[in-house]
């Protein structure tokens, strides 16, 4: 099978060319309209989906679309240091942080290009690539680059600063202008009150400079008070320029207090490094239908540098981390805007009306204003939630199947000031949908249709469950599927397979149960548009969570096309409960539970009996905890660590040989401990066994 792609940028238009077999030949063309990158076929296929599908792939970066085009937003990352790569900006230790190029309206910005806002109060809450200055009259000047000229006319008393983002910082610069004379007598320094004194001479003689990365401080903290982050202060200061150093450290927020006031005429900022917490945001990928997407892989490096301008090394150790999400969506508009009307309520509009209305900071506990705008909300009814952080190239794209538009995000973090990471790509699988729509739904066999629709199961104890699933046909291009897969909690109990109407008993070519899968294989049986009728897996298990997903998909070994998930929903008549979800009731939770010994006495002598002690136990309501399986002799000693590490929810048995950490057997009682480390808390369970001969 020919699979080559070739990628052919220009001027905004992406060409996608894959070949399918000699002499065969599609395209995808990507146009950037409306915030939406729209995936369109622009040649005719020489075979229609339904017998040539196959992989495709969407790739942004090296070979594909261009990162700032495909870009919805950028923060702290360039794409012009390493031609087809994104990587953190890097800070020149001489260039003042605050003061960028003004705007065609003569705002200021910050060497980012982002415009400052002022205020003598705090904002409302704070953005990212919205600097903002407040404190004293003059909020302005302090990063305006004008040197000659003061913040105010009268002495000034603090300044807090916003940089818009956490950049790694060690240096602030204050300083008067060193023209001008005071032109009104007030409260100079020393408690003088004349005019016509040298503006340079009257700078403040006290000053505090203090950090943080906590907005609540910067929103809320009292002006009188410093941030939690000394960063420097003197109260007996005596020259013209304060250059005050300190070692780097990363911090968004700062404050400037003057306890004896004076004259500034500008505060700046130097860093060094990289930054340390940066993030891509692509436009709405359109892919032209709806399509079952696959895995995402990545192409990223690490480096390191000594200091600004050095050539970066590759450095695969380097404390870096890339982590990117995803979402999916069946329209174009994963934002639900509204307008204020006239009774005070939220109207919802389009994003064109929404954008002509008056804007301002919507707080819920403000007054609302008609026709001003309102709450912009998530669709969680046609888009998914931003998906788990994918850390490992090549993982499984954890976004709902069957959808047309998709989008990404990547954060790019780093650990230290001069190692960073370079994104030179990344790319999500896509292929044809299978079926449309492929429904299931979950229910406990003894009570197919619970009042509430609610399967409510206890917590460890073994339940039999039956899963519909229904598939349907809507294009040519879905060819159907002959295999089911299920992620369980734990090793399933099969019991049936099933399909028709009514369920006939159905043996599968072929069964695969492992520890947290079910897979069943039915080619003779194959799901087709001419034929597909419901299908019913009954299986027993035990869940160790108050809720629990039965997650399913469904894929065509034989075949090209992408797995496809399945989605809950109205799958049977028979059943009620619409979902593939199973909750537990809150007050069963037993985080430890279940522990059960093979046998209370070893002896370990080779005769095939008793030789080990079989410890298995189980886990419940946890992502990851704290596990350590340990034996202690009577005196408090440890003997032997059998296990310590991070473990989920799950059922899980381990084995002790009798011997102490040498390998030596030394008959006598011991102490089974097993503890779980949890935010909760640690719980833990013992038990006595012996070892003889």
């Amino acid at each position: 099978m020919c699979r080559a792609h070739r990628f052919l940028p220009a001027a905004g238009v992406v060409y996608i060319e894959k070949k399918l077999c000699p002499g065969s030949t599609w395209r995808l063309k990507a146009i950037m309209r409306n915030h939406v990158v729209r995936l369109l076929l622009a040649g005719m296929l020489v075979l229609p989906w339904g017998s040539s599908a196959e992989v495709r792939h969407l790739v942004i970066g090296r070979g594909g679309l261009d990162w700032r085009q495909s870009s919805d937003d950028l923060l702290g990352l360039v794409d012009a240091a390493f031609v087809g790569s994104l990587q953190p900006f890097e800070l020149d230790p001489k260039v003042n942080i605050a003061v960028g190029p003004p705007t065609e309206s003569s705002q200021f910005t910050n060497i980012f290009g982002h415009v400052w806002e002022v205020n003598s109060n705090p904002p409302a809450s704070v953005e990212d690539k919205s600097p903002f200055v407040y404190g004293s009259r003059g909020w302005a000047f302090t990063i305006d680059g004008d040197l000659d000229q003061p913040t105010n006319t009268a002495p000034i008393s603090h300044y807090s600063f916003d940089l818009g983002f956490p950049v790694p910082i060690n240096r602030v610069v204050f300083f008067p202008p060193e023209k001008g004379r005071t032109t009104s007598s007030g409260d100079l320094p020393g408690g003088r009150g004349s005019t016509g004194l040298l503006i340079k001479d009257q700078f403040p003689r006290q000053y505090s400079l203090s950090g943080s990365l906590n907005e609540r401080e910067f929103l809320f903290q009292n002006f009188a008070n410093d941030f939690d982050v000394d960063l420097g202060s003197s109260f007996n200061h005596t020259m013209r320029v304060a250059d005050v150093r300190f070692p780097t450290q990363v911090l968004r927020f700062l404050r400037l207090r003057f306890p004896a006031r004076g004259f500034i005429a500008e505060v700046e900022f130097y860093g060094e490094g990289f930054l340390p917490q940066t993030r891509y945001v692509s436009q709405l990928f359109d892919m032209g239908e709806a399509v079952n997407f696959g895995r995402l892989q990545f192409d990223f490096d690490r480096f390191r540098s000594q200091e600004f301008g050095d050539e970066p090394v590759a450095a695969s150790d380097a404390p870096v981390h890339l982590a990117v999400e995803a979402r999916s969506g069946l329209d174009d508009t994963p934002l639900i805007y509204h307008v204020v009307t006239d009774i005070g309520a939220d109207k919802e509009v389009s994003e064109e009306v929404f954008n002509r209305a008056p804007s301002g900071t919507y707080n819920v506990n403000a007054a609302v204003i008609p026709g001003h705008q309102g709450p912009v909300l998530d669709d969680v009814a046609n888009w998914s939630f931003w998906s788990a952080r994918h850390q490992i190239t090549g993982a499984q794209l954890q976004v709902p199947d069957g959808r047309r538009f998709i989008q990404l995000r990547a954060f790019i973090t780093s650990d230290e000031v001069f190692a960073f990471g370079r994104l030179n790509s990344l790319s999500v699988e896509y292929s044809a949908l299978l079926a449309d729509p492929v429904l299931g739904e979950v229910a406990l066999m003894s009570d197919p249709q619970p009042e509430d629709g609610i399967v409510e199961v206890p917590l460890g104890d073994p339940v039999t469950l039956t899963y519909d699933v229904r598939a349907g046909f809507t294009a040519p291009s879905q060819t159907g599927f002959s295999a089911i897969r299920l992620r369980t909690p734990e090793a399933v109990d099969f019991q049936r397979f099933q399909m028709g109407d009514p369920f006939q008993d159905i043996e599968p070519d072929s069964l695969i149960i492992n520890a947290r899968e079910l897979l069943v294989y039915f080619p003779s049986n194959r799901i087709t548009p001419g034929s597909h009728p419901p299908m019913r897996l009954t299986f027993a298990t035990r869940v160790f969570n108050f809720t629990t997903m039965m997650a399913g998909e469904v894929f065509d070994p034989g075949g090209e096309n992408l797995p496809q998930s399945i989605n809950g929903g109205d799958a049977s008549p028979l059943v009620s409960t619409n979902d593939l979800r199973v909750v537990a009731p809150l007050e069963q939770l037993q985080v430890l539970s279940g522990l059960e010994l093979g046998s209370r006495i070893l002896t370990p002598n080779a005769d095939g009996m008793n030789d080990d002690l079989q410890i298995s136990f189980t886990l419940q309501g946890i992502v990851g905890g704290k596990l350590a399986v340990e034996l202690y002799d009577l005196s408090g000693r440890l003997v032997r660590r059998l296990v310590d590490t991070t473990r989920g929810e799950g059922r899980y048995t381990e084995t002790w040989d009798g011997t102490d950490g040498s390998g030596r057997v030394v008959p006598g009682l011991y102490l089974l401990r097993i503890t779980v480390g949890t935010d909760l808390g640690t719980f833990e369970d013992t038990r006595t066994v012996a070892v003889a001969y």
